[in-house]
């Protein structure tokens, strides 16, 4: 048993090394730094809570966590809609291979990419308007990207629902696949709808991955939209778009304060790890519920 235990843990000390070189250590290293007054270069100057109380009356700071919340909101349409989607593929629909391919391509090209193309096609003179204005809807062609709510609400409908979808559509249609057929034949015996089987059987049948994928989506917004936004809206029109992510780079990179950053990325990191917190909870219930 003992040659055992020795094996085991000579396998897992790659995986602890690596975990420990480029997680561990940027995590403590950040927080530490978060206590002290550095432009990235040259000697930093150890100035205690300066740099958090500093964030804390920062207007800009409260602004990008009431925009991280309103990004937050989309999260429930962004994991209704491919559960729905892939509910209906899953029993069949003609053309699916190309169907798939194209809502699956903003993953291929990725954010920097989609960010670019978006920040085209929402322009006021961009392809979107110019097709209302082709189709007669004219009254409907808005300045999408220079008006606050405007750009925020199609930040959060294009990151947070539709650039995902064609991962969610395939990721759901995976976890239905396990589901025991019998209960859908059961469904139809009953005379059960296709909505009510939808919400009495396939939703409750695949509900672990339906926690993950929100939690998934939680960390996506709070901690993977940077490149977008970056490409997408700049943090504007003002700090209409101005997220957490986005001030940490601003701090950082742009202000040369990376003891300021840093107090933002550990802000960041408290919110992640209750997101990671609450993900464990869900996955001990199912497991010993």
């Amino acid at each position: 048993m003992k040659s055992e235990a020795v094996d085991s843990y000579l396998l897992i000390t790659p995986l602890l090394v690596l975990l420990t070189i480029f997680i561990l250590y940027p995590v403590v290293a950040n927080i530490y730094l978060s206590f002290f007054k550095w432009k990235g270069m040259g000697r930093a100057s150890f100035i205690g809570f300066e740099n958090y109380q500093t964030m804390f009356k920062d207007q800009t700071f409260w602004t990008s966590i009431k925009n991280t919340f309103m990004l937050l909101l989309y999260v429930p349409l962004g994991t209704i809609l491919p559960i729905m989607i892939a509910a209906i593929l899953r029993e069949g629909l003609k053309g699916w291979p190309i169907f798939r391919a194209i809502i699956y391509l903003p993953n291929i090209l990725g954010y920097v990419i989609m960010g670019m193309i978006f920040s085209i096609v929402l322009r006021k003179n961009g392809p979107l308007n110019s097709v209302l204005t082709v189709v007669g809807l004219g009254d409907y062609a808005l300045d999408w990207l220079n008006k606050s709510d405007l750009a925020l609400n199609s930040l959060g409908l294009v990151y947070g629902v539709w650039i995902r979808l064609g991962f969610g559509c395939i990721y759901f249609l995976a976890a239905m696949s396990s589901i025991d057929e019998s209960l859908y034949d059961a469904a139809k015996i009953d005379g059960a709808l296709w909505w009510r089987t939808f919400w009495n059987v396939t939703v409750p049948s695949i509900r672990f991955s339906i926690e993950f994928w929100i939690v998934l989506s939680f960390i996506e917004i709070l901690a993977r939209a940077f490149p977008f936004i970056y490409t997408f809206s700049r943090g504007g029109p003002g700090f209409a778009t101005f997220t957490l992510e986005y001030g940490i780079y601003n701090a950082g990179f742009i202000a040369f304060n990376m003891g300021y950053a840093s107090a933002w990325a550990s802000m960041l990191f408290v919110f992640c790890g209750i997101i990671a917190f609450f993900q464990v909870s869900l996955m001990r219930k199912n497991i010993n519920g």
